[in-house]
């Protein structure tokens, strides 16, 4: 068995009489059936053996972080005109992990950067804000009274 190829652009082929090993060309390579065989030249059918061939080299993994990736969120945002108020709830409530900065799009937005997502939740749970999206684990919360009020409703 033949070591595996140092050329990019070389295909490796196993030939069915001898179980020799072949190298050709792109345009050789891609007239290969569904299942792999060329016809080679002297009528013999050959095999891909895709496992001899060079393989670009992968990329490393990349480490974990160790830092968690701060939260970033429009939703919690407001406009200029509120950041004072805002400001000085933040300073008040004690919420050290979370910041307002401007947003870079629509500079007369206010976007919050949180620490992280404990920090984002914490901080709109103080601001009576509750993340009710489906795909984060949350849903529609209704209370017993809002459900006996929808019944009335219905059975109207």
């Amino acid at each position: 068995m033949k070591a595996k190829s140092s050329r990019a652009n070389s295909y490796a082929f196993e030939r069915e009489d001898n179980g020799k090993i072949i190298w050709v060309n792109w345009t050789t390579m891609i007239e290969q059936d569904v299942a792999g065989y060329i016809k080679l030249p002297d009528g013999v059918m050959a095999r891909r053996r895709q496992d001899l061939e060079a393989k670009p080299a992968r990329k490393k993994p990349r480490e974990a972080r160790t830092v968690p990736m701060p939260v970033i969120s429009d939703t919690l945002g407001f406009p200029v005109q509120a950041f004072r108020d805002r400001e000085a709830q933040r300073l008040a409530w004690g919420c050290t992990d979370i910041e307002f900065r401007r947003d870079p799009k629509v500079p007369e937005f206010y976007q919050v950067h949180c620490a992280s997502e404990r920090a984002r939740d914490a901080y709109a749970k103080r601001r009576n804000l509750v993340n009710r999206t489906g795909s984060l684990g949350g849903g529609p919360m209704l209370s017993q009274e809002d459900l006996d009020r929808a019944a009335q409703l219905v059975s109207r």
